[in-house]
This record gives C-alpha cells, sequence and structure tokens, in this order.
C-alpha cells in the first residue's frame, strides 16, 4: 500500500491551523516576486511538523549542545540524514502525516491564488534545517532561480518556504532580488556557480532585499524565476524551516532529472499524473 493509499488512515483537516492569502499579498507577490505572510501556520503546527522531520532524519536537538559527546552524536545524526535516499526531499513519502500536512487544501488555496491558476497539483517538500554556526555543518546558498532545476514546463509555481521556528536575521534567513521573477531562466544553484558573478547584469537592475527575519509560522512565497540567495546560521540554533513546491495542474513533465520524479515513470511531456503528486486544489 503506497503512503497516498494510507492517507484515508491518518486524514486530518487542518484548516483551523492554516491562513489566508489576501488582495495585498497578490499585489505584492506579482510586484516583487515574493510576499511573506506571517501567521499563516499555527505554532502548534509548527511543533508538530518539527517533531515529525526530527523523526525522519533523527535530528532531535533544536540548539547546539554543550556536551562533547552529544556534540559528536549531532553530527553523527546530520551525517547520517544526509545519506538517506533521497537526502532531506519527500518526506512525504515516508510518513502518512506529513502527507496529509503538504496536501492541505488551503496551502494549495494560497498558491492558486498567488499564482492566478483554477488548480495546483504538489510537486515536492524540503527540510531546510540550517545547522548551527559552532556544527560546522551550516552552510551558505549562492545566488539562484528555482526553475532551472525543477522538470516542469512552464513556470507557474511557487515555493512555499516556512519557518518553524523564529528565523532571525543571524540564522541565514533569505534575501530575494526584488522584481527579478521577470528576468530569464538563469543557473542551477548548488553546483558551484554564483548568479551574482554569472548574470551581474541582473544585480545592476534588481535592488537586493533585506534579510528576511521570519516568524515561527510565517511562510515566504516565492515566484519560481525569483533570484535568491541565503547566508550561513550564525546562531547556536537549528534553523528549522520546510519548503513546498505547488505548480499548476496543467504543467508538463520535462524529464529532465529531479530526486522527486526520478524512477517514477512519468512521460515527457505529459501532466504529473503519479500518486506523489495530487491535485490539492481546484476552484472546481
Amino acid at each position: 500500500m503506497s503512503v497516498a493509499e494510507k492517507l484515508d488512515q491518518v486524514y486530518e483537516d487542518l484548516s483551523p491551523h492554516l491562513g489566508d492569502i489576501l488582495p495585498e499579498h497578490v499585489e505584492q507577490f506579482w510586484r516583487d516576486g515574493f510576499v511573506q505572510v506571517n501567521n499563516f501556520v499555527s505554532e502548534e503546527l509548527c511543533d508538530r511538523v518539527v517533531q515529525h522531520f526530527a523523526d525522519w532524519t533523527g535530528l532531535r536537538w533544536n540548539t547546539w549542545p554543550s556536551d562533547p559527546a552529544e556534540q559528536a552524536a549531532f553530527v553523527a545524526a546530520f551525517e547520517s540524514a544526509q545519506t538517506k535516499p533521497h537526502w532531506f526531499f519527500a518526506i512525504r513519502q515516508d510518513d502518512p502525516w506529513m502527507f496529509n500536512y503538504v496536501t492541505q487544501r488551503k496551502f494549495g488555496e494560497a498558491a492558486a491564488k498567488l499564482l492566478k491558476i483554477p488548480a495546483v497539483k504538489i510537486l515536492s517538500e524540503t527540510l531546510h534545517a540550517k545547522m548551527p554556526g559552532p556544527s560546522g555543518k551550516t552552510r551558505a546558498f549562492d545566488w539562484h532561480q528555482d526553475f532551472p532545476w525543477l522538470p516542469i514546463d512552464r513556470c507557474q509555481a511557487l515555493q512555499t518556504w516556512i519557518a518553524l521556528v523564529d528565523v532571525t536575521p543571524d540564522m541565514g534567513p533569505m534575501q530575494h532580488l526584488i522584481g527579478s521573477h521577470h528576468s530569464m531562466p538563469g543557473i542551477r544553484g548548488g553546483l558551484g556557480q554564483n548568479g551574482k558573478d554569472v548574470f551581474p547584469e541582473l544585480f545592476d537592475q534588481y535592488k537586493i532585499s533585506d534579510l528576511h527575519g521570519v516568524p515561527k509560522g510565517g511562510v515566504m512565497f516565492h515566484h519560481g524565476m525569483t533570484w535568491h540567495a541565503s547566508a550561513p546560521n550564525q546562531t547556536d540554533r537549528v534553523r528549522w524551516a520546510m519548503s513546498s513546491y505547488r505548480m499548476s495542474a496543467k504543467t508538463l513533465y520535462t524529464g529532465a532529472q529531479n530526486e522527486n520524479t526520478d524512477g517514477l515513470g512519468l512521460v515527457p511531456n505529459k501532466t504529473f499524473d503519479h500518486p506523489n503528486f495530487p491535485t490539492v486544489y481546484s476552484a472546481t
């Protein structure tokens, strides 16, 4: 029985814990390429999500421990988690409750409103637990767009980035190039290239936003073409956060390599017809 088939056994309506998208959010999203919506996920629900991620990864700490043995256990758990078949992607394929969480209708409705589309599928979710500075396992993410990584034929897609704890400016939150969703597709981030070096003209054309401190339960929605980056976590706290990609239900699969779609039998130039990618919202 697949995780999707097990969903009926764990289904829980979490809509009371989720917020709404307002017209002013849509306006800012299309003007700037991103919008921050605070208090979108309740603090109680954030705590439940962190616990599921902790159980899945073995990362049971919220702060860098002072005991050397615990420090060693922390690093070992992080390194072990990185060897998982899908790294920090696709917890929903192992954990039916997380499948239920990420496929909640209100997340899909938020994406539909922001993208101005009638129906939404979920593509992926990713744990963005940025490790504390003293662990030696924190890292920066250079300037990139998400769209070049995604095996989709159109950029009717957005990232839903959720702060599961209070994310302060010194914890390595995101910055965006304001309005850069109007630019052309760029590079696949994480392969040793920094968009600021490859496309310096973008940084003359568009302004870098301030660091986005995001309170617990706040969500940063950004367009798949919006350039963004983040610095290392300089604190002794784990920056628990997660993202989830949403796309138009009409999107076609391109066949490009991707951790979330490889080996599933998807057919290039056809829609994402697979239980891993359900339609999570439809206006009809």
